[in-house]
């Protein structure tokens, strides 16, 4: 059963969503001291986590950051629609996805079974892409080069299937965004852009942030600058 973390700080929605997504299937866990998130979610060890916007001592940018330097488990972002969620400073902290209040919790559902099957891949056949001496496992959501590997958030790794799977081919902007959050509305060309710097800054320590490359107006490439 896929452990859940709720990071709310309103006791009655957190308790609506671990009653509705418990009754799903999943086994939901509230978090309860706001001064240490990190303790919280070591304890649980969640396969997901739920994280509001504003929350007592800091806010949800702030533990989506700290949560990032150890763990590249599923967040998605939960606000209402007068919180105003900067979604460029989200993916920058490291979210994978948003949800805004009040939410249907079939919905809510959905979103997050679509990120454990991301997340958490079973099936071992075709589970690797290769360019230019990289290899991105989709099972392990690391890419590396030669003895060097680098974790991956699902995310991250939505980002290089996908321009992997098109190397030497320019991905238009809309297709990424497809891929990531089915063109939720949330979602801008900011927020996609704000992903790539932070996957480029990642895969840097690598050198495979050589080869992601913007055609400007037109979206992202794979491969030598030369080529386009």
């Amino acid at each position: 059963m896929n452990k859940v973390l709720i990071i709310e700080d309103n006791r009655i929605i957190a308790e609506q969503m671990q009653f509705g997504l418990n009754k799903r299937g999943l086994k939901c866990y509230i978090a309860d001291d706001f001064n240490n998130i990190i303790k919280e979610a070591h304890f649980v060890n969640p396969d997901i986590i739920l994280m509001d916007l504003y929350l007592p001592v800091y806010d949800g940018y702030y533990w989506t950051q700290r949560l990032r330097e150890y763990s590249t488990v599923p967040i998605i972002f939960v606000s209402s629609a007068e919180e105003k969620l900067n979604t460029v400073a989200a993916i920058s902290t490291g979210a994978d996805d948003f949800i805004e209040k009040p939410f249907d919790l079939d919905v809510l559902n959905s979103k997050i079974q679509s990120w454990l099957r991301r997340t958490y891949r079973f099936d071992q056949a075709s589970s690797y892409r290769q360019f230019n001496g990289y290899h991105l496992d989709l099972t392990h959501d690391t890419v590396a080069l030669g003895d060097a590997k680098m974790n991956l958030t699902a995310h991250e790794t939505i980002i290089l299937q996908t321009l992997f799977e098109n190397q030497g081919q320019v991905v238009s902007k809309r297709i990424l965004m497809t891929a990531l959050w089915n063109n939720d509305r949330f979602v801008d060309e900011n927020a996609l852009q704000a992903a790539l710097v932070r996957l480029r800054r990642k895969v840097a320590a690598i050198k495979l942030d050589h080869f992601l490359i913007t055609k400007k107006g037109d979206g992202y490439f794979l491969g030598d600058v030369q080529e386009n």
